[in-house]
């Protein structure tokens, strides 16, 4: 690491340089409005470069840490409330699964290619260059304000259902404020281990993501047990016309497909801290790849697990506390309702670490651009030698909707309104990816995407950004949240955003290229 770099002498991609001597000063990563600058020579931090302590074992556990989250523990109900049947909703997770490993290449070639930590912010900088910063400028807003911790507090309010299922033995109808409580509780422990002891932090998420791994592999033989057995009792009807009731209307499969991507998304954790990585080009693809491949087998088998136990209504009435209920099934009271859910309760909050991780790179990125307010504080490295401004912004965004949404059905709300922008600029970066191999060809890409994966990723994307905005079939499940207020919220932010983007290039016309 060389501490003491200025900013402006940091390599620039192509396509995205950007001269921020000219930023308005509030914006500015060179701006001492609030700066936390160490006298010159200090060991103590500074506008340098993060480690690369990250290798390829780090790496596949940190995405199948990301991925492996409260999405399986807690959306199988969900799932099955908006598609019907035990056998579309396995077939949604399958297709989930497929659609995800397409994403994923897609992000592997773009990662070996552009390797420079950002994720999304570096690729459509690179792919679409005009308007200048507009693209990227868009991404980093709604990634930070809310894609990432919509998602970290989905999964913070699910550590406090299984710690409090632990507790009081009920899956459901547990006090909001104990539940919230909890989640701002996980949300501060991952900002005071990711800001304060990196390296610690680094290992917590490797032995929570075994926790994680072991605690599938027993819901995968729990389950092949009792079925082969027999021996699943009066619940165990998953199964039996596994087809009835399959709906058909497509805004159904758009509330389902969210929960399920919801569950594989994390995939891309290592393109947002690929400064971190040692040999990239060798080790994200391999981590990447890898990771999400096994979390994906696991979460297929798992869901078969969960219906060889339990009847669809017994999964219903779970809500998202399903895991727990197939524990106390299978095991018994002492080991299923008491010992088990601590241990996935455990296991999200390692997803909430692997997603504080990733979210406070892109916060330190974004800031190192002059994209936020308080960039040179947001952009410094600490004496911690981790980017302590970024996670304390990232672990107060996630703690802001911990609390701020409606009770009732705000899980399905935070999971709604962060997939909608996720997908939406994930299609616009593989749609990138296309328009790079004809205007930067000569970039290395030491791995490259299948045009049938770029392809079926583009499509998804689309479907997922139209099909929200259809009315529900009269027999839906009914909800208090309109069904067009997570992805109308999320492009009323977008828009917002771009009149902030051009208030920007108003006040600093230096800064953005006309």
């Amino acid at each position: 690491m060389q501490d003491g770099i200025p900013l402006n002498a940091r390599p620039a991609l192509a396509g995205g340089e950007r001269d921020s001597g000219d930023e308005l000063s509030l914006f500015s990563t060179g701006s001492s409005l609030f700066s936390l600058e160490e006298p010159e020579g200090s060991p103590a931090g500074g506008a340098g470069e993060l480690e690369r302590r990250l290798g390829l074992w780090d790496g596949m556990a940190i995405v199948a840490g990301a991925v492996i989250g409260s999405g399986v523990f807690s959306t199988p109900a969900l799932i099955l409330g908006a598609v019907g049947s035990v056998g579309m909703s396995m077939a949604v997770w399958v297709v989930g699964a497929a659609v995800s490993m397409c994403g994923c290449v897609a992000y592997v070639e773009l990662g070996t290619m552009l390797q420079r930590s950002g994720g999304e912010k570096e690729y459509l900088a690179t792919a679409f260059p005009r308007p200048r910063d507009l693209m990227p400028f868009l991404f980093c807003l709604s990634f930070i304000a809310i894609c990432s911790p919509s998602g970290l507090a989905a999964d913070s309010g699910v550590t406090g259902t299984y710690f409090l299922y632990a507790g009081t033995g009920r899956a459901a109808d547990h006090p909001e404020w104990a539940q919230r409580t909890i989640g701002v509780a996980v949300a501060l422990l991952c900002v005071l281990l990711h800001g304060f002891f990196v390296r610690a932090a680094i290992r917590i998420q490797s032995a929570l993501t075994v926790v994680k791994v072991l605690l599938l592999l027993l819901i995968v033989a729990v389950g092949a047990i009792r079925g082969i057995s027999g021996s699943g009792g009066k619940h165990s009807s998953g199964f039996r016309d596994a087809w009835a009731g399959t709906s058909t209307h497509p805004s159904a499969y758009v509330s389902a497909l969210f929960k399920v991507f919801f569950a594989y998304s994390g995939y891309t954790s290592l393109n947002y801290s690929i400064d971190e990585l040692r040999d990239p080009a060798r080790n994200l693809p391999r981590a990447a790849l890898g990771g999400l491949l096994v979390t994906a087998v696991l979460y297929v088998l798992s869901n078969a697990a969960y219906f060889l136990v339990l009847d669809p209504d017994t999964v219903r009435e779970a809500g998202t506390a399903v895991a727990g209920v197939f524990f106390n099934e299978a095991l018994g009271r002492v080991w299923g309702q008491r010992i088990v859910p601590v241990l996935i309760g455990l296991a999200t909050l390692g997803n909430v670490m692997c997603g504080t991780f990733a979210a406070s790179r892109v916060i330190f990125e974004a800031a190192r651009e002059g994209y936020l307010p308080l960039g040179a504080a947001l952009g410094r490295i600490s004496r911690f030698q981790s980017p302590l401004a970024a996670v304390a912004a990232s672990g107060a965004l996630t703690c802001l909707f911990v609390v701020a949404p409606p009770p009732g059905e705000a899980y399905a709300f935070l999971i709604d309104i962060g997939g909608y922008p996720t997908w939406l600029f994930c299609g616009l970066a593989v749609v990138g990816l296309l328009v790079m191999r004809r205007t930067h060809a000569h970039l290395p890409r030491p791995f490259r995407a299948w045009h049938a994966a770029n392809a079926v990723t583009i499509g998804c994307a689309v479907f997922m950004c139209v099909v929200p905005f259809v009315r529900p079939s009269d027999d839906a499940p009914t909800t208090a949240i309109p069904h067009w207020a997570a992805p109308l919220a999320a492009l009323a932010f977008i828009a917002a955003s771009c009149g902030l983007w051009a208030l920007r290039r108003w006040l600093a016309p230096g800064a953005i290229s006309k």
